[in-house]
């Protein structure tokens, strides 16, 4: 669109140079326009071309041709390289014309690239990017439309000029910090200029600072976007690549895995916005939602994971310390159903022929996760992978690696096995 939008003002600079050299008598004179048509119009080096420029502003300041020579100014410093002087002469060019769509046009493009932060640069980049938004109908108006250009085209530069006076505006809103500001000027240019990554890449960030839960899918989507984007308006792949990492990390820290993530890569890569009510599960909602799960249909295992978690956190000591020293789960009510004692496998006994500790596992067979000191050794051993219930009083505990030890009566103790019968007096011998 970008091109065409270009390619649009190049034909009404041509159609002004055709006009220029149609009606000679409006140059002041022969010299000027010998000048401009002559030695302007076929110079090919940018330095000669820019010297007869400053030649024709000297000699004639008060030309008929100004918007023609604005634009030459404008282009040919960016033959040059030059931004600086392309911003500068963009703004001379507002000066002799308010409403001059290539001036704002090339203002808002510069706005960016040149990455100026100052607060004059920042201020000058919002006045463009509000000064073009408010002609955009004047100026696309079908009447004003050149030959040269399809009514279709002239609709689209008109969008595209919309799509670069937002995202202009909400860079200068993501410098100024003002993050939920930006966000509105960027998703407003990704509905004119849905292409373009970078404004996804950007809107993904100025969400993402908001440090707003029920917005981080929005901003996960965003970076995804900005990572899979292919074609037209695609990151640089080095930038991608970068992306990419960064929204897979994300993603999964949010989520808990990757599940799912290759159908919003599907969905992103021709969708720019989030459709209304998209949402990432995060893990803790998936947690949430399993553990209202096992409430219902495993109410020990329930109460064993939320008593994990919360040990396992941050303020595991201080919660310890609710329940330190007192007989649990002792009925304490799960899902509606009264837990009296956990249930667990076991991993490891010691010693092996009497054990008075037994480590279990109640995640997982194969997880230490608790140690149970018995008041008495127990008269038998028992293998590994016996299922044991249990009630006790909770002594110490340690979050890394995890491990819960209680002390607990011999009586509290279910399903320990039965210790084999004594062998009879003569048995196997043969007669």
């Amino acid at each position: 669109m970008l091109l065409n939008l270009k390619s649009a003002i190049a034909a009404v600079v041509l159609g002004a140079l055709c006009t220029a050299g149609a009606l000679a008598q409006e140059w002041k004179d022969r010299a000027e326009y010998d000048l401009v048509v002559e030695s302007i119009g076929k110079a090919q080096d940018p330095k000669t071309k820019l010297g007869l420029i400053n030649q024709w502003k000297q000699k004639y300041p008060d030309t008929q041709f100004k918007t023609l020579r604005h634009n030459l100014y404008v282009t040919t410093y960016q033959q040059l390289g030059d931004g600086k002087a392309m911003k500068a002469a963009s703004e001379d060019w507002l000066k002799d014309d308010a409403k001059a769509i290539p001036a704002y046009y090339w203002l808002n493009l510069l706005t960016i690239s040149l990455n100026d932060t100052s607060p004059d640069a920042l201020a000058g980049g919002e006045r463009a990017g509000k000064g073009l938004l408010s002609i955009l109908d004047e100026a696309f108006d079908p009447s004003k439309k050149p030959e040269s250009v399809s009514e279709a085209d002239w609709r689209t530069q008109k969008v595209a000029m919309a799509g670069i006076a937002n995202k202009t505006l909400g860079w200068v809103a993501m410098q100024r910090d003002q993050n939920v500001e930006a966000e509105k000027y960027f998703l407003e240019s990704l509905n004119h200029a849905p292409n373009d990554a970078a404004v996804s890449l950007w809107t993904g960030t100025v969400i993402a600072k908001q440090r707003n839960l029920e917005k981080q899918s929005a901003a996960l989507y965003h970076f995804i976007r900005a990572g899979s984007r292919e074609g037209e308006g695609a990151l640089p792949p080095d930038q991608k690549k970068q992306i990419t990492a960064y929204y897979e990390k994300s993603y999964t820290n949010f989520h808990g895995s990757k599940e799912g993530l290759a159908d919003i890569i599907a969905q992103a890569r021709t969708t720019p916005i989030p459709p209304a009510g998209f949402k990432i599960e995060s893990k803790d909602e998936i947690l949430i939602k399993q553990e209202e799960e096992l409430k219902r249909t495993q109410p020990v295992l329930a109460l064993w994971v939320g008593i994990k978690r919360e040990l396992s956190g941050a303020n595991g000591p201080a919660y310890f310390v609710n329940f330190k020293g007192t007989l649990v789960p002792g009925g304490v009510e799960v899902g509606g159903t009264k837990v009296e004692k956990f249930k667990g496998v076991v991993v490891s006994s010691s010693p092996e022929r009497r054990p008075k500790e037994v480590v279990l596992g109640l995640s997982s067979p194969d997880m230490s996760e608790v140690t149970i000191r018995l008041d008495n050794p127990m008269p038998n051993p028992i293998e590994p992978g016996t299922e044991l219930e249990f009630s006790g009083v909770p002594v110490e505990y340690t979050a890394d690696p995890f491990m819960l030890v209680f002390e607990v009566d011999n009586e509290d103790v279910v399903g320990w096995p039965k210790p084999a019968p004594p062998a009879k007096k003569g048995a196997g011998k043969k007669r």
